[in-house]
């Protein structure tokens, strides 16, 4: 008996031809490229993306086509968020400006009295670098942090800025925040956090079980 194998072949429809195609596509053809997201959230993912990879191999291996990649889209799937690398790494350090400003404001949601909530904004901001080491680094990296236009990323630093000044604030007679007052104990945090995520120092050097402690004892001065 005779058998015709139609696959690829064209056929008159109409006095059109029409290719047939085979009835089942082969099952490399069918397979979906993986998705680490769900539709409309895909700025959100290539975030997460790169975040994972920026904490796991640094920022030397961050790069947009490796981040689609990591999320499981298009290498030209990211650029519908951001224009080029640097772009997405303010919307990094944005996300981490966010993280700080919640962090100092949990701990200092735990003390009552304006004193105690400024030693608690300092401590939630060394907690915070000490847990997000290379975020930290990040958002204080040279790497345009402060010369960069991201609106949104200036926006989420004034903010974390805004918890200190309002801390000082309510410890000042007159209501108001001394612009050398928050620098001075800006830099004593932002310093001890330095210090330790460098590992230039370690808790233990001064008798302090882990960070948290070394930061209530230098903010309190307990010696």
């Amino acid at each position: 008996m005779l058998r015709y194998n139609l696959n690829n072949v064209k056929i008159l429809v109409g006095g059109v031809a029409v290719r047939r195609y085979p009835a089942e596509m082969p099952a490399k053809a069918r397979k979906k490229r993986p998705s680490a997201y769900h539709h409309g959230d895909l700025r959100d993912a290539l975030v997460r993306a790169a975040r994972r990879i920026l904490e796991k191999e640094g920022i030397a291996q961050l790069s947009l086509r490796r981040v689609a990649r990591a999320a499981g889209v298009s290498p030209a799937a990211p650029y519908h968020h951001f224009a080029d690398k640097q772009a997405l790494l303010d919307a990094i350090a944005t996300q981490g400006f966010a993280g700080l400003t919640t962090e100092m404001r949990a701990r200092m949601a735990r003390e009552s009295d304006p004193a105690g909530r400024l030693d608690a904004s300092g401590v939630g901001y060394v907690v915070f670098a000490v847990e997000n080491p290379t975020l930290f680094q990040l958002m204080f990296s040279g790497d345009g942090r402060r010369s960069s236009g991201d609106t949104a990323l200036k926006a989420a630093r004034d903010s974390a800025y805004g918890v200190l000044q309002a801390a000082v604030a309510d410890t000042s007679v007159d209501g108001t925040a001394n612009p050398l007052v928050c620098l001075r104990l800006w830099s004593l945090v932002h310093g001890i956090a330095k210090l330790i995520v460098e590992r230039s120092i370690k808790p233990s050097d001064y008798g302090a079980a882990d960070s948290e402690a070394l930061a209530v004892r230098v903010l309190r001065s307990e010696v």
